[in-house]
């Protein structure tokens, strides 16, 4: 079926004031003229709690989210709110144990903490081990981000016209305006994205003949691909016991992969930092975990409902071939004129929200952990401001000509999403080493603790990978396809165990000789 995007006079005006509302807000928050690295970087440390809150939110939403998650419930079922509840304990634990060291500290890169404990050196280690993964996986989340929006568009904005639009959008705010500008446009960003969502869910109901007692027949009896029939709503599938060790899996992955997310990576840290209340930053990293679950089953609501709607309107999927186009389709071709255009704005808001925060947070630890030490130790803060707003504009064009670049090559698209499992593991390693003991290690130690489960973990990624695609076995298969997720519990226990047997500061009886 082919999908051509038809704006009217309401779509164009939702448009336009978005973009000058996110004008306004960056013009509003470069009027505050930042002169530390500081205010620039974290407001001052000014921003309320609620707003950090939301703020983070936007951070983990991304356009992936609002066209991927609708896809997983029109082709599967609500499973995916049970698989991971590894991320509530970690999101208890980081604001518990992390970011009170944190602010204690009061550090604007997260990675100054390590230096504390084992020097200059090891906090570049860190800062380099974010700023090659956020930039390469941040890159990838570009890229979607401009395949999404060709999608939505129809064609009208080639590949390389979204990068262009996506990267400048952003650049235009966060350079001038810095992280006020990124906190409170992550407010909009996000208030956009539920209330786009929510208008979406309703607007499907009222149009499925019969309504929400409709929608639970039709995924009551859901037919897979296979002509196997299923039941969307049997939440408690993954508690079956053939299903426990998956479900095992997942909570400790989750658990792993969500506390060196929210405790190790710049980009998530940040936005808790910049709070005005150092108490009331845990409960906005608290109240977002939570907030997870409801904003999940939101999303995959939209794609049961949808997968109703198609039943009745088989036109809708006519042709498809891909699961993530259902929702783009429907906004396209369904939705009327002024909600069409909220939902493309929406669209475009979970770009910006999960981007602009990767650009705040590399440059962050650009200037904080390789500018600072190395470059500007007589720098006044003026001049490291300045140099910061620079970082801002080269991460962008980073980005620019990355994305550019990897538009056709697919076949190495999972490399960077999985990139973090390579360094997530020896990050959070390192932190909880440097947060939670009083251990002694010198540089020369830490550095192969953490480079060691990086090297190991990228080799056997890269072997399973090529013996699943040349030779094939259902072992390479599925350390490929799902048991990569060991590499990051992998790096995070082996860094604490190698730290443990080579510290400096063991009982006399136990040391080695």
């Amino acid at each position: 079926m082919p999908v051509t995007l038809k704006f009217g006079f309401l779509d164009s005006a939702v448009l336009v004031g978005y973009v000058l509302i996110l004008g306004s807000i960056g013009w509003w928050a470069a009027r505050r003229t930042a002169k530390t690295t500081e205010d620039y970087f974290l407001a001052n440390r000014s921003i309320p709690w609620l707003v950090t809150a939301a703020s983070f939110m936007a951070t983990c939403i991304s356009a992936l989210t609002f066209v991927g998650t609708p896809a997983e419930g029109y082709s599967a079922d609500y499973r995916y709110l049970l698989s991971n509840p590894g991320d509530i304990a970690a999101v208890f634990f980081i604001a518990l144990v992390f970011l009170p060291h944190f602010q204690r500290l009061k550090v604007t890169s997260i990675y100054q903490a390590v230096a504390e404990r084992f020097g200059p050196q090891a906090r570049t280690t860190c800062s380099a081990y974010f700023l090659v993964t956020r930039t390469l996986a941040s890159t990838v989340r570009i890229v979607a981000i401009a395949k999404v929006l060709e999608v939505v568009t129809g064609g009208a904005l080639s590949y390389q016209g979204c990068v262009f639009v996506v990267v400048f959008g952003i650049l235009a705010y966060t350079t001038i305006g810095g992280g006020r500008a990124v906190a409170w446009t992550d407010l909009l960003q996000f208030t956009l994205l539920i209330s786009g969502a929510t208008a979406a869910l309703v607007y499907i109901v009222m149009h499925v003949p019969g309504g929400v007692p409709a929608i639970v027949d039709c995924g009551s009896h859901a037919v897979r691909a296979d002509g196997t029939i299923y039941n969307k709503f049997n939440f408690l599938e993954m508690f079956k016991p053939e299903n426990m060790a998956l479900l095992g899996l997942m909570t400790v992955w989750g658990f792993f992969n969500s506390s060196a997310a929210y405790g190790t990576d710049q980009d998530m840290v940040q936005r808790l930092l910049a709070c005005n209340n150092n108490k009331k930053a845990g409960w906005s990293l608290i109240l977002t975990g939570l907030l997870g679950i409801p904003i999940a089953f939101l999303f995959l609501s939209i794609g049961v409902a949808l997968y109703a709607y198609a039943h009745f309107h088989p036109e809708l999927i006519a042709g498809m071939t891909d699961n993530d186009h259902v929702f783009p389709r429907f906004i396209l071709t369904v939705m009327p004129h002024g909600l069409r255009g909220l939902l493309f704005a929406a669209v475009a808001s979970a770009a910006m929200g999960s981007a602009d925060s990767a650009l705040a947070s590399l440059s962050t630890a650009f200037t904080m952990d390789f500018y600072k030490p190395f470059f500007g130790k007589n720098a006044t803060e003026a001049q490291t401001v300045k140099v910061s707003r620079l970082s801002f504009v080269g991460f962008g064009l980073l980005f620019l000509v990355f994305a550019l670049l990897l538009r056709n090559l697919d076949n190495l698209l999972w490399l960077a999403f999985r990139l973090v499992s390579f360094t997530y593991g020896p990050l959070l390693g390192i932190f909880v080493v440097t947060i939670m003991t009083d251990w002694k290690l010198s540089f020369k130690k830490v550095l192969p603790l953490m480079l060691i489960p990086t090297v190991l973990t990228f080799a056997l990624s890269m072997l399973a990978w090529w013996m699943s695609a040349h030779v094939g076995g259902l072992f390479w298969k599925e350390l490929h396809g799902t048991y990569w997720r060991f590499y990051i519990i992998f790096g995070a226990l082996f860094v604490p165990a190698g730290a443990y047997l080579l510290r400096e500061n063991k009982p006399a009886a136990l040391a080695l000789t």
